[in-house]
């Protein structure tokens, strides 16, 4: 065995691998919700950056655009943390890190991909016996008819292929026939692409991150959706508006707490070991987030969709973020864990 002289040991580099929008893009897919939620990721890269030149890592940030993924050509370092949560990019960036046989963080291509398709995610969680609520696909050309209802009122009806929220707000959610046929033609509209409708669950909204490492993999406490003073969300949903628009009063006083309040042992128990169930089923790897509801009358939980490739804040108003401090961790501690499951 080769000794390395105390002190001599090479630095290991790591690359933050993110995305940027420009402002003057034409590409018909970046709505003016797609840009926003598409660039907000230069703080998170920031705080990665100090981190690990604190820990002694050498640094590379490698910045990607829709058009140009040139700067990949530079790439040179021991580790990828991919930092590429656009829709249009990330299934695109996580085939080309697979192929270049350099450890990286998060899932693989196929889970990210599953993870960006609500329809496929439903049918793993059937599959694997993990609960969810009734649902139907709506096609772009189907009729718009009563045989398209997966159940009772009310029902939600979201984009099939979008993620970070978009199209999700208060008014998706209808409670008569009537309104399911407006929100039918207005989400086909705003958004062309299949529809996912589903029962919505009254109750909780619930989020759950999952932390793999080499000796074992952990359900971190939930994290609940909780609202401040008088302002409120009609649903008790973390829609598009509650996550990113922040002019809004609804957007300051939303926050997740963690652990939930008053949430039953066998409860939270229950939803941690289907989350870890859920985390391998969906063929994840490193950490992911799940959201959930939980109807507090029936005492039942329901998984809505995995996000295999969650983004980082150190805000804690952030689900994620408060989990991880419900856990007795930092987001630091959480950061350097994923990089060692690679390089230690």
């Amino acid at each position: 065995m080769r000794h390395i002289k105390k002190g001599t040991a090479k630095r290991k580099t790591i690359a933050l691998l993110y995305h940027y929008v420009p402002k003057n893009i034409t590409d018909e897919y970046f709505s003016k919700e797609h840009a926003l939620v598409d660039n907000q990721t230069d703080e998170i890269v920031q705080y990665m950056k100090r981190l690990f030149q604190h820990k002694r890592y050498n640094v590379q940030v490698i910045k990607v655009k829709p058009d140009d993924l040139s700067e990949l050509k530079d790439l040179k370092a021991d580790f990828v943390f991919n930092l590429v949560d656009s829709k249009k990019m990330e299934v695109e960036i996580a085939r080309i890190l697979g192929r270049l046989h350099i450890p990286y963080s998060g899932s693989s291509f196929k889970a990210i991909q599953t993870s960006n398709n609500k329809l496929r995610t439903k049918r793993l969680f059937e599959k694997n016996a993990l609960p969810t609520p009734k649902y139907r696909i709506i096609g772009l050309h189907d009729r718009i008819s009563r045989k398209l209802l997966p159940g009772k009122f009310p029902v939600i009806v979201k984009p099939a292929f979008e993620h970070c929220s978009i199209g999700i707000t208060n008014k998706s959610i209808a409670t008569t026939y009537e309104q399911f046929k407006k929100l039918v033609t207005r989400m086909r509209r705003q958004h062309h692409q299949a529809l996912l409708t589903e029962e919505f669950i009254s109750g909780k909204e619930l989020q759950v991150t999952v932390l793999e490492t080499p000796t074992k993999t952990y359900a971190l406490p939930i994290a609940e959706i909780a609202f401040r003073g008088k302002t409120k969300n009609k649903w008790n949903i973390y829609g598009f508006d509650e996550k990113w628009t922040k002019n809004l009063a609804v957007y300051s006083s939303c926050h997740f707490i963690s652990p939930p309040k008053l949430l039953r042992k066998d409860v939270d128990s229950g939803i941690r070991k289907d989350s870890i169930r859920a985390f391998y089923a969906l063929g994840m790897r490193d950490y992911a987030r799940f959201d959930l509801r939980y109807n507090t009358k029936e005492s039942k939980w329901y998984f809505l969709e995995g996000n295999a490739n969650a983004g980082f804040d150190p805000d804690p108003r952030d689900a994620m973020t408060a989990s991880i401090q419900a856990h007795g961790m930092t987001l630091d501690d959480f950061v350097l864990q994923i990089v060692r499951n690679s390089l230690h």
